[in-house]
């Protein structure tokens, strides 16, 4: 068993300026295609807008269900739904957010 992998199985993105990169994309499909189960948490009001971009293209093979994306309203909210999610890694572009998490959070910059 690849006990990498298995210590990193759940994994977040922020979305503005991570995910929704091109560079943030292509790691998020190589990690799918590791095995690792991906969520959106993001600091949006609301995850609309995040699900009609993921889904816009048909032909996309990222496909986060979206139970799995939350838009939390602030980086407080989303730092503590990324603890109660039990996150092992979380991708994001905002200093301040990874302070917080401590070795959970990866510092994403594009």
């Amino acid at each position: 068993m690849n006990n990498y992998l298995f210590s990193i199985k759940k994994i977040s993105f922020d979305y503005d300026d991570t995910l929704s990169t091109k560079k943030g994309y292509e790691l998020a499909q190589s990690l799918i295609k590791q095995g690792a189960t991906l969520y959106v948490i993001s600091a949006r009001n609301n995850k609309e807008g995040i699900i009609k971009d993921l889904y816009d293209d048909a032909s996309d093979s990222l496909i986060i269900p979206a139970t799995r994306i939350y838009a939390m309203r602030s980086n407080k909210a989303k730092v503590e739904k990324i603890k109660e999610l039990g996150i092992n890694k979380h991708y994001d572009n905002n200093p301040d957010v990874i302070k917080e998490l401590g070795p959970v959070g990866i510092l994403f910059k594009n």
